[in-house]
């Protein structure tokens, strides 16, 4: 069963257009900095990962409590090392590097039985333009054959596991809204500039829902910092070159 990504309220567009917005936002800043940077015939390009947790204050959960989300790579490197994800800023959590059965995961933890909603955020150089290619074969891991092999998905996802322990404290619950953001924006060598990639992951958890949850990212494009990010249609080719 193909996972269930998320219904297309006005509660989960929002999110996505503010993710989207602060994208452009850091964006422009970007333009300033590369005026600034004008020495030589090449501007490296930036990357950010931004995790966000919304509607936890209806749960609580052990004295502490873990929720796992995947991480970003490039070409199967990782992006930012184990301790770049220690040093992200957070808000109510302790962002960690875990090891998974699949591979290495982003643990954040809460302390303390009740929950309010957390965030946690990196940004940094990044020397490499990753190619099409690569941010179409998958850019959040782990992913994890078992689900494929157990029947319940149809292709190999990502996935966010929400601990057991979690569990709601109201008598009428919302979901758990978990939104995970990746965006490399392209260097620039003697005035030609690599595309900018934004990745989202948008994922609705109900009450009652725990463990490995797959999750389906969605890629987002453009050609310049002018422009704004816009799906990446499944039918574009794979030799898209920029233009």
């Amino acid at each position: 069963m193909v996972p269930s990504i998320i219904s297309f309220s006005g509660k989960v567009i929002g999110i996505s257009l503010l993710a989207i917005a602060i994208v452009a936002i850091g964006g422009n800043v970007l333009v300033h900095y590369h005026q600034a940077q004008m020495v030589s015939g090449h501007y490296p390009g930036h990357c950010s990962y931004a995790v966000s947790i919304t509607g936890l204050s209806d749960y609580q959960g052990d004295p502490v409590t873990e929720i796992a989300v995947p991480i970003p790579v490039i070409g199967g490197s990782p992006v930012f090392s184990d301790e770049d994800l220690q040093r992200m800023v957070s808000e109510n959590c302790t962002p960690l590097p875990v090891m998974t059965k699949d591979g290495e995961m982003l643990a954040l933890w809460l302390s303390g039985t009740g929950f309010t909603d957390i965030s946690a955020a990196i940004s940094q150089d990044f020397s490499k333009s990753p190619s099409l290619e690569e941010m179409q074969e998958g850019v959040f891991v782990p992913t994890s054959s078992r689900l494929f092999e157990a029947g319940n998905t149809s292709d190999i996802f990502p996935y966010i596991i929400i601990p057991d322990s979690l569990r709601h404290v109201s008598s009428d619950p919302g979901p758990i809204l978990i939104s995970v953001n990746f965006t490399v924006f392209g260097s620039t060598t003697f005035g030609e500039r690599s595309p900018d990639y934004h990745v989202s992951i948008v994922e609705q958890i109900p009450p009652g829902k725990t463990g490995i949850v797959p999750v389906e990212p969605r890629v987002y494009y453009r050609d310049s910092l002018s422009e704004a990010f816009r799906p990446l249609e499944e039918n574009i080719s794979t030799n898209y070159d920029g233009r």
